[in-house]
């Protein structure tokens, strides 16, 4: 006898008097494992009776289970969204709500919010601030603290775990090679892959013993966060814990590879810079670009899924094959950069004269990370990096004792991230020999090459961008007198093999490459 379900009569959870007084209409949307039901206030999601391995909702018991675990587990971040667990009853050949009547379904009443609140949507029409981000980080650092863990938790955090998901996935991938995937892109992450765990499992065993696997949310990307009033973060895993219980690197990694994938490397960065600063967990620079690679190959395999699908129109399966892709590429990248290459470029020069945009351009060529002295001077004072600090501002962040602990931090990040194996592009005005110094110190401790590059232009090419800087936002509040005061300070740095002058008028990409040609002969 087959278990009762709604499949069948999702026409009668389309009738808004199921839901009460004041439901004009219902709207219905579905995902490959759920039904959710619209109705302007609340959302109530059914689970379809499906098997697909990893998950099984096909028996009754086993969906109304899996409500409660799924109303339980996202208690932890979003309570105010997830209200109660209700029967959908049979009264007299009628679909209800609650009732002692016959189930014949479970459904989670949730609160429902607006769809164009969700993060994706807003990543679209670039509306996703620097604070938006910042604010998940330390949501995600804060439930991370108080995450279950424990030896059964603990356990899927194994190299053994670990290598067992990845073979996983490259056998589902195979039947993709030639279509999502170049067969040469294939074999190279699938080497790299497993060098990398082979490497490193000293590395995942003392994540372990030093708790950082535990029973995370587990779907950690845009589509699973509604960014309104404020935020929240929904919808984690409840049906398989071999995806919810993880290293918390992960985690972070998930959300970091779905800004990635949006273009958006600076709030991917800034994310893990603030997770970094709330959970004080600099091991993870290790793994993460691992991780990242996870993240994305799962992404791509899982949309690879769609061109065997004869339910979907051909339009859409070629949508799915450029998606699919594209998240390929991206792992692709990710994995090349598990062989570590540290190297240290030092960006110098006065306000104004396209340092910092050359800096993010090279960061973004090099696959290196941008650590800019304006962005980590507003975040030590608390304030907004996308906050204009010319007015009330300026005495709170140009004090000498905020510019002393700004380059000590700049330092700090710089160090931490060449130890851990990646690059880093440093960008800072550096008026003053001692301070380059400084700089150049913490790559020759760790024995790694640096190079200089000193930013500069004319003035009236200087006040020409400042004039346009001014009338959109940005992270720098120096403006013309800033310049001409700082000029009068500015010691230029002497001659030598490691300094590479640029002349920022011309083609940024030139300048790039020429940074580039550099850095091969260091």
């Amino acid at each position: 006898m087959s278990s009762p379900s709604i499949q069948g009569r999702i026409r009668e959870m389309l009738v808004p008097g199921l839901y009460g007084r004041g439901v004009r209409r219902v709207r219905m949307l579905q995902t490959h494992t759920s039904w959710v039901f619209l109705t302007g206030r609340h959302a109530y999601k059914v689970k379809k009776p499906v098997n697909f391995g990893f998950l099984d909702y096909t028996d009754l018991s086993a969906r109304k289970f899996f409500c409660h675990e799924e109303f339980r587990l996202n208690q932890r971040l979003s309570p105010d969204i997830y209200l109660e667990v209700l029967p959908v009853t049979e009264h007299r050949g009628r679909l209800r709500l609650g009732g002692t009547d016959p189930v014949v379904d479970w459904c989670l009443k949730m609160l429902e919010l607006p769809q164009d609140t969700i993060m994706t949507e807003r990543l679209r029409r670039d509306e996703v601030t620097f604070d938006h981000v910042g604010e998940i980080a330390r949501l995600i650092a804060d439930f991370h603290t108080v995450a279950e863990r424990g030896a059964e938790i603990s356990r899927y955090g194994s190299s053994e775990i670990i290598k067992l998901n990845w073979d996983e996935n490259f056998a589902q991938t195979m039947p993709f090679r030639g279509k999502t995937i170049t067969y040469p892109a294939f074999d190279s992450v699938k080497e790299t892959v497993e060098a990398f765990i082979a490497a490193n499992r000293r590395r995942f065993a003392r994540r372990r013993e030093q708790g950082f696997v535990r029973r995370c949310h587990g779907d950690l990307h845009s589509r699973n966060v509604f960014i309104g009033g404020r935020v929240h973060i929904f919808d984690c895993i409840e049906f398989n814990p071999r995806f919810s219980c993880c290293d918390t690197t992960s985690e972070i990694a998930f959300m970091a590879m779905d800004l990635d994938w949006f273009g958006r490397r600076d709030l991917a960065a800034f994310f893990i810079e603030r997770y970094l600063a709330c959970s004080h967990d600099s091991g993870l620079l290790r793994l993460l670009d691992f991780y990242r690679c996870y993240r994305a190959w799962v992404r791509g395999k899982v949309t690879s899924f769609n061109l065997n699908d004869p339910g979907i129109p051909a339009e859409a399966r070629e949508e799915a094959r450029r998606t699919a892709r594209r998240y390929f590429q991206l792992a692709e990248r990710y994995a090349r950069r598990l062989r570590p290459d540290p190297r240290l470029v030092i960006m110098l020069g006065l306000p104004g004269t396209g340092k910092s945009y050359v800096a993010r351009r090279l960061a973004e060529r090099l696959d290196a990370w941008h650590v800019n002295s304006d962005s980590v001077r507003k975040q030590l004072a608390g304030v907004s990096i996308e906050a204009d600090g010319r007015g009330k501002l300026n005495k709170k962040l140009y004090t000498r004792a905020l510019g002393i602990r700004t380059y000590r931090e700049l330092m700090r990040r710089t160090r931490t991230y060449l130890t851990a194996g990646h690059r880093v592009v440093l960008d800072a005005t550096f008026l003053h020999p001692d301070s380059r110094d400084k700089a150049r110190a913490v790559a020759e401790k760790l024995s790694l090459p640096w190079l200089f590059v000193h930013a500069d232009c004319p003035e009236k090419t200087v006040v020409s961008r400042m004039r346009r800087r001014f009338r959109r936002a940005s992270v720098s509040d120096a403006d013309i007198r800033v310049y001409r005061a700082m000029k009068t300070r500015f010691d230029p740095p002497r001659p030598g093999p490691r300094l590479l002058h640029i002349d920022t008028r011309r083609p940024v990409a030139e300048s790039v490459n020429a940074i580039e040609r550099a850095l091969l002969h260091l």
